[in-house]
């Protein structure tokens, strides 16, 4: 094999290197450079470069943790709950967030002096000299009256601070530092919403903003309407010119990540680890064809505990449509010529291997139909698809011409390739208005249904009642063994020797097109894992192989190009993975962020083209019906988010940019396509209107609410947060 031949070539460096690892395991923890054990720089994380506190992380996770336990134990106080993995998820994010923040503003509070004094505690706790007492405090009521009753709380605190039992002191202690923190909070927010103002000026121009109203009517085509033949892909001159133009714009700033490129080989169980399972099936399978209690029988025998003989378990060939049971088509003729009571099997299906009895038969009732779909979604535009569809009609009984008109006319991108045809559908697939036409009107009808999509034109073609078998399974779930699993390891091993002979010599980006090349050539998808620097975490792999790959991504300085020393194993699959790019934070290459502005150039391409085909026109309609685009009539306020057409802001602004009554737009790019606009009437705010006070209120507490909500979010954007729990929990840095 050839990675028994690369050892053998290289038998000199694997003595070398077997016996520099006997040195350092025989060494241990001498440091031969003598400089003392490696700082350790992070922690758990950093913020602008200071350690976040893990004793202050721990005591939040412990809370984090103790709340959702208490929330899901008062939801459901009659049962037994669990903490579960995602619980703990959960609670371990909280915990961080509120370790950051935490951090950031007690950094906040000593810049500007912010303290609670024991006085001003004092008040706090009690209610006294003019101070609210704080949500704490006011837990202790009065039996009688309900009201606040200070004393009460004045004897429990002294009794939890006076006790000798062990964790009361530091009990009280934690009690008294997030009242204060409460506090210290409270006053934050009065300072830095104490400066929002609203002027009058201001309530004006939202006022005028919520009651002029612009009747529009405007012609507005997508740009996935524009041919792919009909503008040319952008050229790499061009590309590079935009890059140069567009470099430093702020949506393609870069967060510093690791790329990692990698493809996934299943290990299957062979023919020879089923061999257990299928012999214990024969075994079983006289057995179960006498047995007089089928749901006994599986239930009792079956890894997989599942017993219905209804048409849930009514099975169909792998290949049809279907949520329910399937069989392979290996047993298929049997399955479709067995007679009650037989048993089918061992084989293998879903789950495993499995001997399937016959209970009895359903019939499945499948329709074959033809349509065309005329997108709607307004009532007028409902209307004008009911009187088009009316028009096709007639056209198809006319020249028979179902498929032609499909393509012409059919907006129904699942169907318009194959003529408008779904073909052996069962009951209940498609929505109730199409299905009732499919399946009760006579074959051969031609007519309109409406649904939420808009006005279908359906033929019905053909109907049939297929006879299905309903089953009772025994499965038995096949493992593969050690030596199928290694086998397939010894496959990966070979993989990453090719590769790595095939990457000598070639540039980063040379080995990562090489990486993907080799991957389909072997019949593999490569995918993509994107981690990044401030939190380095992968998602979708077991504890072990996340490990193997954030190790590939950050140990030893990894450098982009670097290839998986050896296959990772991650449950039933093993991976070979590759380091495709290391990404810097700030200004992007050209290659990072080719792909989007390939596509920005293209977008304007498809801009421009529509803007041509537009100019001229100020017959709205007329533009309408020579271009196939939307023609939308609406009423706008400039304070509106939305239009008819999707979210297109620059149809709000060019209605509201000068244009008068009457008067039609230029072609205009907006975010998603190219619109005309003709402002048809202006309905203006009231101008004897002067009390704006409800405007300056509204506007005054959105601001107040949005400093309040978003200042936290603020800080940790504007801060340099490095999460570092993962790879200090696998020891990498």
């Amino acid at each position: 094999m050839a990675l028994i031949g690369k050892i053998r070539e290289k038998s000199w460096l694997l003595i070398a290197v077997i016996g520099i690892a006997m040195l350092a395991f025989i060494i241990g923890d001498f440091n031969l450079g003598g400089d003392g054990p490696q700082e350790d720089v992070y922690g758990i994380g950093t913020v602008d470069g200071e350690k976040v506190n893990e004793d202050r992380y721990n005591q939040f996770l412990n809370n984090a943790r103790n709340n959702i336990m208490q929330n899901k134990q008062q939801q459901n106080p009659t049962q037994q709950v669990r903490f579960t993995e995602e619980d703990d998820k959960n609670a371990t994010s909280q915990a961080w967030q509120t370790s950051i923040i935490d951090g950031l503003m007690r950094k906040e509070y000593e810049e500007i002096g912010l303290i609670v004094d024991e006085y001003e505690l004092e008040n706090i706790l009690y209610g006294q000299n003019g101070y609210k007492p704080s949500a704490i405090s006011t837990q202790f009521k009065d039996s009688v009256t309900g009201e606040f009753a200070p004393d009460q709380l004045r004897q429990a605190l002294d009794q939890l601070r006076e006790s000798p039992e062990p964790g009361s002191a530091q009990q009280y202690k934690d009690l008294m530092d997030y009242v204060a923190q409460v506090r210290m909070e409270e006053k934050y927010n009065a300072l830095i919403t104490s400066g929002v103002h609203t002027t009058s000026l201001e309530g004006k121009h939202e006022f005028t903003a919520k009651k002029t109203v612009k009747n529009v009517t405007y012609v507005y085509q997508n740009y996935t309407t524009v041919p792919n033949d009909a503008v040319a892909e952008p050229t790499d001159e061009e590309l590079k010119k935009y890059f140069n133009d567009h470099k430093n714009d702020k949506k393609y700033a870069q967060k510093a990540s690791r790329k990692i490129s990698y493809f996934v080989i299943p290990v299957n169980p062979s023919k020879e680890d089923s061999t257990k399972s299928f012999e214990l099936l024969n075994k079983m399978k006289p057995k179960f064809a006498s047995s007089k209690n089928d749901s006994l029988f599986v239930m009792r025998y079956s890894d997989l505990k599942r017993y219905a003989n209804d048409s849930t378990s009514m099975a169909k060939p792998e290949g049809v449509p279907t949520q329910g049971p399937t069989y392979p088509a290996s047993v298929a003729a049997q399955m479709e010529n067995a007679n009650k009571g037989d048993v089918i099997g061992p084989y293998i299906g879903q789950n495993g291997a499995k001997i399937s009895k016959v209970l009895g038969f359903g019939e499945e009732k499948t329709a074959s139909v033809r349509h065309i779909l005329l997108n709607a979604s307004s009532t007028e535009e409902f209307d004008a698809a009911q009187i088009q569809a009316d028009s096709i009609i007639k056209v198809i009984r006319s020249k028979n011409n179902f498929e032609a008109m499909v393509t012409e006319f059919s907006e129904d991108p699942g169907s318009v390739n194959n003529g408008g045809k779904y073909e052996k559908f069962p009951q209940g697939q498609m929505v109730p208005e199409f299905n009732d036409f499919s399946f009760f009107k006579p074959i051969g009808t031609i007519g309109t249904v409406k649904t939420t999509y808009g006005i279908h034109i359906v033929e019905v073609l053909d109907r049939e009642a297929t006879k299905r078998p309903i089953l009772a399974d025994v499965i038995k779930s096949i493992e593969a063994t050690k030596t199928t699993a290694d086998q397939v390891n010894s496959e990966a091993s070979n993989y990453i020797y090719d590769l790595d002979d095939q990457f000598s010599g070639k540039s980063n980006k040379e080995k990562a097109e090489a990486f993907e090349k080799y991957a389909v050539e072997q019949g593999y998808t490569v995918r993509f894992a994107t981690i990044q620097d401030e939190e380095p975490t992968v998602a979708g792999f077991n504890e072990i192989a996340e490990g193997r790959i954030l190790r590939l991504a950050y140990e030893n300085e990894a450098k982009a190009g670097t290839l998986s020393s050896s296959p990772i194993r991650d449950k039933n699959r093993i991976i070979v993975a590759l380091v495709s790019d290391i990404i810097e934070k700030g200004v992007p290459r050209l290659e990072t962020v080719e792909d989007v502005m390939r596509a920005e150039l293209r977008k304007e391409k498809q801009a421009n083209y529509l803007i041509d085909q537009m100019l001229g026109e100020k017959d709205l309609q007329a533009l309408s019906t020579k271009t196939g685009a939307k023609l939308e009539s609406e009423g706008l306020t400039f304070s509106a988010s939305n239009v008819a057409v999707g979210r297109e802001p620059q149809i709000i602004g060019t209605a509201f940019s000068g244009l008068v009554d009457g008067e039609t737009s230029v072609p205009v790019k907006g975010t998603n396509g190219v619109f005309v606009l003709r402002v048809d009437q202006t309905t203006a705010a009231d101008e004897e209107t002067t009390d704006f006070s409800a405007e300056i209120e509204q506007i005054k507490a959105q601001n107040i609410s949005t400093i309040e909500n978003q200042f936290r979010s603020a800080l940790i954007q504007s801060s340099d947060v490095i999460d570092n729990r993962k790879l200090r929990r696998y020891g990498i840095r």
